[in-house]
């Protein structure tokens, strides 16, 4: 929520989360949704699918005799799109309504911190602004298209970025830089870099993105392992679409969200998690097995190498293997 923010000097200046990323705020009963606890995007409910408070209708059909263990008279097994008109075909309308997890006070302060938000986010939109931040992660950007056999586009790379300014406004939230193969061959940036430049400002699905950047300052450079076209293509092959959205996987420096559409169009669009090592089950990972071998419960290696160097270690290796097998 928007707050003050006070530098070293002593000079204050306001802060902001992004309010459409709150999944605080209401719970949906949905069957999709509870794969995420019932807990969905404020933007989800408000911009997406418009359904506070008056709810969102659909329908599910059934049939009078499966339900009661008879046969079908078409020799059918299931309700699909051909029993339409049958008379033992039943329609049964549902009417879902999100419910608000805060308490009425906290409410009113999400929605004055929302109106707030959404004043920022007009008065910076599409223009160009000054970011200064920390990189958190560089990931291969891609979409899905199911049409074209589900085969991943590349799109270049998404640095995200957490908890930055732009302009003067402390974002204590995650927004992205988008960034083209070639312009990640020329900055190499990866986890850690202290970063200055301008970019264009601009608002998608609720996330806050980053385009078109210029004047880029690497303020500290960190070592180690990053990502460039010819990489990210080979992990793109060998890649797979994995259910769900474990929350290692989504922290994983192998694992990042593609958008699925159908041609490249934004109607219907669904996030999938994508695993650029090829593993198809979470619980058997051999990323994860080969972090939880390293590390011991107080976070430290048993040889007392740095994070730092291991991650890199581990990253270039199974790199290597990926391009050694191309």
């Amino acid at each position: 929520m928007s707050s003050s923010f006070r530098f070293s000097d002593g000079i204050e200046t306001t802060s902001q989360i992004n309010q459409y990323k709150r999944r605080d705020v209401f719970l949906c009963q949905q069957e999709r949704h509870r794969a995420f606890d019932c807990r969905v995007s404020v933007y989800h409910v408000l911009k997406e699918k418009g359904c506070y408070p008056q709810g969102c209708i659909s329908f599910r059909w059934k049939c009078a005799r499966l339900n009661k263990g008879l046969s079908c008279p078409r020799k059918f097994r299931r309700v699909g799109k051909l029993c339409f008109g049958c008379k033992f075909s039943v329609e049964e309308k549902i009417i879902l309504r999100p419910k608000v997890a805060l308490s009425p006070e906290k409410f009113e302060v999400f929605r004055r911190d929302l109106r707030e938000f959404e004043s920022w986010l007009e008065e910076l939109r599409g223009r160009e602004v000054n970011y200064s931040g920390t990189v958190f992660s560089v990931k291969p950007h891609l979409t899905i298209d199911p049409s074209r056999a589900w085969r991943p586009l590349f799109h270049g790379f998404l640095v995200v970025l957490n908890e930055g300014f732009v302009n003067l406004v402390r974002l204590e939230d995650f927004c992205y830089l988008r960034l083209s193969g070639r312009a990640q061959e020329k900055f190499r940036l990866r986890r850690g870099d202290r970063l200055d430049f301008f970019a264009r400002f601009s608002e998608n699905k609720g996330r806050i993105i980053l385009t078109r950047v210029n004047r880029m300052e690497i303020e500290h450079r960190v070592e180690g392992f990053w990502w460039n076209e010819s990489r990210a293509r080979v992990a793109i092959r060998t890649g797979v679409v994995i259910e769900g959205q474990p929350a290692n996987c989504l922290n994983c420096e192998r694992g990042c969200l593609v958008d699925v559409r159908r041609s490249g169009t934004d109607s219907g669009v669904r996030r999938r998690l994508f695993c650029l090592e090829g593993v198809r089950d979470p619980a058997i990972c051999p990323h994860e097995k080969r972090k939880e071998e390293m590390w011991d419960e107080c976070g430290s290696t048993a040889d007392g190498s740095s994070e730092k160097s291991i991650l890199a270690s581990r990253l270039n290796v199974t790199i290597g293997e990926l391009v050694s097998n191309r």
